[in-house]
């Protein structure tokens, strides 16, 4: 079904850079599967378990590839839900949407444990009593909407790993003086290493807390892929040496049942004040690990609701707009998992769906790769696709056979308790099919077009490049006006004539390569609605030709509509060698159709007001060069020969009813339109264009 672009003109503001990216990432790792875990893991395989977390770091990295790939396609807030709904659909969408909360809320509660496990150093107070007072606490702080800062967040994450650094550090120094002992290292065999594995992965759970960030991050296409990389890197070197001195210089027997290992283990070789550091680093890493946990999985069935999964009350947002009932249920299932299991088994069932989770994000790439949807350009490729995908596929399966019956059985309930909730809820609300739909295209009743449109809108929040040149796009568009129409055939021919003639295409073909590709989605509003057309060429540059029709146009369903009416329209084609700058464009030009452009193109009056319309702080001026004018001056220069006032840009040369790109080597000639842009309300008049081109 067809959909408006965007609810709401407002947009999150893209200020978390490369060091963000790694302090999210890594913030969400480091925490129980440092903390807490390594006496469990010991417990299961003895010493081995040191390679078991080193080999679960190495297993973890295609689906860290394939969530920077997918975060990069769709950078919007919402996480692996918002990915797994849109490649498999509602069906699959359903299952996912519970795993993935599930996953966020047994690793909160395991990490809750820990954190309680380490405050009882302090005070002598049962852990699963106080873990339960601890979740109180953070689903009040979450209904009130209180969020660590991402300056605060970058000290909690740079004091853990300044204290770890400590500790790695003074534990190698004393394992080489000979401290401890890794002897017998096989205690239980290599099947025993598998299972341990398995029970380690929740300590990389945090590799999708990134995505849901990933609308808010600078250049996601270069920080998002780099940030989790070095954050997996690092993360797996912390862990690894951790295990490592922590196995060896702990006794097995004080080992085992230890809920707080690396306090234990500092006790040996730190000073006092560094053993109380550490649990302090510990104490950190787990408040904002299960803060960031809680509010990540509230949103959750927030966002699920929104796709008609969930009941509408899941939609209502506290005066502190926070999700009420997403906090309460994440906060309710916290607390049963608490009681209902020990802490063995939660740790178990959190890298079980985990698991699961990564498991889902690998195969979402080989679903949305499949599919051929022109609208899925992510700026970040998973490396040797397919196979490293259908690798961690079936690594993630194995490991969770190992992990035992109880993870088996629950998560195999947790997928039919899913597909029960779709068929007798869901089913008959839900607004769209998935990405899986297009692969087969002899299901074609099935395939959603509105898919394809939707992944686009995600785009709009990926953030333009320095080198997208969004306002050479603008001054090189072609403005057409044509009269009220009852459907899109006349603009689309008319806008098809222009774009022909600049990709070298008959204006038939132009017209239905826009149909075929589906993509289009619509600017609501109430008084000048617009939508943007998109379809991919061979062509070296993007082109955009403006129709704009004061009577209205009508959308039909054959393009992507549903019979709405449309002030303008936009119809962008795009280079097919690089669909994700076309796709930027789009999203930037929607995003100033949102705002106020709209409005200025429906009122301006010519080429000129058009243009300014979509280019806010800017003035657009059109300059034709004339022998007998000032502007004469300027005929015959090449234009890497011209001296360009600063803050000025010559973006167009329109030639013999043709508009091109004013490149280095193009030399100007006489009845040359030109068109510049600069500061608003700056531009200089005919007589003073040469002053600013020519200013030496």
């Amino acid at each position: 079904m067809a959909r408006p672009a965007a609810e709401d003109n407002r947009r999150l503001t893209r200020s978390l850079g490369l060091r963000h990216v790694f302090v999210l990432s890594t913030g969400a790792m480091l925490s129980s599967g440092l903390f807490l875990l390594p006496g469990l893991a010991a417990a299961e395989a003895g010493p081995s378990a040191v390679l078991a977390y080193g080999i679960a770091g190495l297993l973890a990295f295609p689906a860290m590839f394939s969530v920077a790939e997918l975060s990069t396609a769709m950078p919007r807030a919402g996480g692996a839900y918002y990915f797994l709904e849109r490649a498999f659909g509602p069906a699959v969408g359903t299952v996912a949407g519970i795993v993935t909360w599930l996953s966020l809320v047994l690793k909160d509660a395991f990490a809750l444990i820990g954190m309680s496990a380490y405050l009882n150093l302090a005070f002598d107070i049962p852990a699963k009593p106080l873990a339960l007072v601890l979740i109180t606490g953070f689903v009040v702080i979450n209904i009130l909407g209180s969020r660590v800062s991402a300056a605060l967040q970058m000290g909690l994450v740079g004091f853990v790993l300044a204290v770890l650094a400590w500790f790695l550090t003074a534990g190698v120094v004393a394992l080489g003086d000979g401290a401890g002992s890794l002897s017998p290292f096989y205690t239980e065999g290599v099947a025993g290493l598998a299972a341990v594995v398995g029970l380690v992965f929740v300590s990389y759970g945090g590799l999708t807390k990134v995505a849901s960030a990933a609308e808010e991050i600078e250049d996601p296409s270069r920080n998002i892929p780099l940030g989790m990389s070095l954050s997996l890197l690092v993360s797996t070197a912390i862990y690894t040496l951790g295990m490592l001195v922590t196995v060896a210089a702990v006794p097995t027997d004080d080992l085992l049942t230890n809920l707080a290992p690396i306090y234990t283990a500092g006790e040996l070789f730190l000073p006092t004040a560094g053993a109380v550091l550490v649990a302090l680093a510990a104490l950190a890493a787990f408040s904002s690990a299960t803060n960031a946990g809680i509010l990540a999985a509230a949103r959750y069935p927030l966002a699920m609701s929104r796709d008609r999964l969930l009941a509408p009350r899941f939609q209502k947002l506290t005066r502190w707009n926070t999700p009420l009932w997403g906090v309460l249920t994440t906060g309710t299932g916290m607390a049963v998992i608490v009681v209902a299991f020990d802490v063995a088994a939660i740790a178990k069932l959190a890298s079980a769906f985990v698991l699961l989770t990564l498991g889902m994000v690998n195969a979402a790439v080989i679903v949305l790769r499949a599919a051929r949807i022109s609208s899925y350009a992510p700026g970040f490729r998973a490396p040797l696709f397919p196979y490293l995908q259908i690798f961690g596929l079936v690594v993630d399966i194995f490991l969770i056979v190992e992990l035992g019956a109880l993870a088996l059985s629950l998560t195999g309930a947790t997928v039919v308790v899913g597909i029960a909730w779709y068929l007798f809820y869901a089913r008959t609300r839900a607004q769209h099919a998935g990405a899986i739909y297009h692969v087969f295209e002899r299901w074609g009743r099935l395939v959603d077009r509105g898919l394809d449109r939707e992944i686009s809108e995600a785009m709009q929040s990926h953030g333009l490049r320095a080198d997208d040149e969004y306002p050479g796009l603008i001054a090189r568009a072609a403005v057409i006006s044509v009269p009220a129409a009852d459907d899109i055939a006349e603009a689309a021919r008319r806008a098809a004539e222009v774009l022909g003639a600049r990709v070298g295409l008959g204006a038939d073909e132009v017209s239905d390569r826009f149909l075929e590709s589906g993509s289009l989605w619509i600017q609501p509003s109430e008084d000048h609605p617009t939508a943007t057309p998109l379809a991919f060429f061979d062509t070296d540059d993007d082109h955009l030709v403006i129709v704009r029709a004061e009577g209205g146009i009508r959308i039909p369903a054959e393009w992507g509509g549903r019979g709405e009416r449309v002030n303008a329209l936009f119809f962008l084609a795009g280079c097919a060698e690089a669909p994700g700058r076309a796709l930027r464009l789009a999203g930037e030009l929607a995003a100033y159709l949102h705002a106020d452009g709209a409005t200025a193109v429906a009122e301006a009056g010519y080429e000129a007001e058009v243009k300014e319309a979509l280019l806010p702080d800017l003035s657009i001026g059109q300059y034709t060069l004339l022998p007998e004018l000032s502007t004469g001056a300027l005929i015959g220069h090449r234009i890497d020969e011209l001296s360009v006032e600063a803050g000025y840009r010559l973006e167009a040369i329109r030639r013999d009813g043709q508009v091109v790109r004013a490149g280095d080597s193009l030399v100007l000639c006489a009845d040359d339109q030109v068109s510049l842009i600069g500061p608003l309300g700056e531009l200089p008049d005919v007589d003073g264009l040469a002053r600013v081109l020519l200013r030496d």
